[in-house]
């Protein structure tokens, strides 16, 4: 155990001292430090961007649900994949042309400072719901492999260590301390999450063992309507609708991709990232399944632990376990970096007009820590909920999402829909989806929905808070002035880039690996 313990904390050490070397000279001006110089390539961008976007929820989470849910449990991942590829078609190319530094702004763009404010409101809430909950699932997931009590002190004493770690150089080196470590973690989780498949496959009796022992249900990927945990009907449209949005106006998923060098570098990015999506199924839906037929009696939030202790050798087991805090580290690490930005770029200088970029900076600094000494305090509280920790980083991280996601894409295809209709919508969205998911989460306030609500999966529920808002959101648009002509200059598509050197082949096209990509996603849904 000790020897796993050193394992751990010379990785926290070690990538904490690299994050802040390479982030050394970030922060001369906000394009340095909230864009990294506008110098990403594919590579790291589709890297960072799936470590961003697995975090550790998937791994303690995901895996015990997957225990009930089985192949199900992905589609999440897979949805989110081939999302993040519509999106490099239809709004990377207009983010880049319009040379944003944050998400939201591109809404000011296209309506008014009001909505990009409310964005930036939105997205406060999502983070301040969201990490007490990552500060949660990191700390049982290091408790448990060490086997210690999962008391209150201990959660809070390991989400400190999380926090002192990631937040040094995520917060003094900016993106590019973020985006350059993501890629170093993404090795780390992967020979963690395969060595923990491997074994596990091994002991099961390989494939065919685990089909005979978890049996054919556990093998589907769109399950019955009456299935408690994924339904088809929340599954498509409801969770597709959530992957869209998450994929079209998510801030620290798409902060990397405003760092990229060109329109191709940030497509392709994403493109990777999408790909890399398809490997949970091996990092950590499959061995949920197989950890869930060898060890039914523990706890599914605890039972990727469980298969590091007892399926690894001392040592290996801590390069596992650091893995998963490599998905946390890099989840968080974005985070907090797209929350300094928006602080410090969209809503400070509404109260200070004339401050300098320094001072805004500063600003967000600031507020990023205040949230993560927040996830510290809050952590506990979550270990007695009722509901399963990726249960709920779903429904929080698509309700938060809804009103900003309907107002990007209709804004997107609707010209006519304007920033008063914009405003309204994220305003009446943002209480509504505070209000249900707070009364759908917490069982003293299950009384305030009603019971029709209260039934409903939450991504059954999602398309009619879709078409809800939407309907806000064109009526409004209707009943006021139509959009200014400047506000709609940012859906111009952007000129093809000037190719001075020989064409590009066929095989490195984005299109190309496009098509690929989608015969592999379309593949997986006839089989399964």
């Amino acid at each position: 155990m000790y020897i796993d313990l050193v394992v751990v904390v010379v990785y926290l050490v070690a990538v904490t001292i690299f994050g802040l070397w390479v982030g050394r000279n970030s922060g001369k001006d906000k394009e340095s430090y909230f864009l990294g110089g506008k110098s990403f390539g594919w590579v790291l961008i589709g890297f960072s961007l799936f470590a961003t976007n697995i975090s550790i929820g998937p791994f303690v989470g995901g895996s015990g649900l997957a225990g009930k849910a089985g192949l199900a449990q992905i589609n999440p991942e897979l949805l989110g994949g081939l999302m993040l590829s519509v999106s490099a078609l239809i709004f990377i190319p207009l983010f880049i042309k319009s040379s944003i530094y944050t998400i939201p702004q591109f809404l000011e763009l296209r309506f008014n400072k009001t909505s990009k404010l409310l964005f930036g409101g939105l997205f406060a809430c999502q983070f301040v719901f969201s990490m007490p909950l990552a500060m949660y699932t990191g700390s049982i997931a290091i408790l448990e492999l060490f086997e210690f009590p999962v008391t209150e002190e201990n959660i809070r004493w390991v989400s400190l260590l999380i926090v002192l770690t990631v937040g040094s150089y995520s917060v003094i080196g900016g993106l590019k301390a973020v985006v350059v470590t993501d890629f170093v973690q993404v090795v780390i989780m992967l020979v963690g999450g395969f060595a923990v498949f491997g074994v596990g496959l091994y002991k099961i009796g390989g494939f065919s063992g685990l089909y005979e022992a978890a049996g054919a249900k556990q093998f589907e990927l769109l399950r019955p309507s009456d299935d408690e945990y994924f339904p088809w009907t929340a599954v498509i449209p409801g969770q597709m609708l959530h992957s869209a949005f998450f994929a079209f106006c998510s801030i620290q998923i798409l902060q990397r991709a405003l760092g990229a060098k060109n329109i191709n570098s940030a497509q392709n990015g994403l493109l990777l990232g999408g790909f890399l999506k398809m490997l949970g199924i091996f990092l950590f839906t499959l061995p949920g399944i197989i950890g869930a037929q060898l060890y039914p009696e523990v706890a599914s939030d605890s039972l990727y632990a469980t298969m590091i202790r007892e399926f690894l050798p001392v040592g290996l087991s801590g390069l596992v376990l650091a893995g998963m805090l490599a998905a946390l580290m890099s989840s968080q690490d974005s985070g907090i970096n797209a929350m300094s930005a928006v602080v410090a770029l969209d809503v400070w200088p509404v109260f200070r007009k004339n401050a300098t970029e320094k001072e805004a900076v500063m600003v967000g600094k600031l507020f990023a820590g205040s949230v993560l000494v927040w996830g510290i305090l809050a952590a506990p509280f979550f270990k007695d909920f009722p509901e399963g920790i990726y249960s709920m980083i779903l429904k929080i991280a698509g309700y938060m999402i809804l009103p900003t996601g309907v107002c990007y894409l209709v804004g997107r295809y609707v010209r006519r829909v304007n920033g008063a209709g914009a405003v309204v919508t994220l305003g009446i969205g943002l209480v509504l989806n505070v209000y249900y998911v707070m009364a759908s989460t917490i069982p003293e306030l299950r009384f305030l929905l009603p019971d029709w609500m209260a039934n409903l999966h939450f991504y059954e529920l999602y398309p009619f808070m879709v078409i809800f808002l939407t309907v806000i959101l064109v009526g409004v648009s209707l009943l006021t002035p139509p959009p200014e002509p400047e506000k709609l200059v940012c859906l111009e598509k952007p000129r093809a880039e000037i190719d001075t050197g020989a064409p590009t082949p066929w095989y490195r096209r984005f299109h190309f690996w496009w098509m690929v990509y989608l015969v592999a996603f379309v593949s997986l849904y006839i089989v399964f």
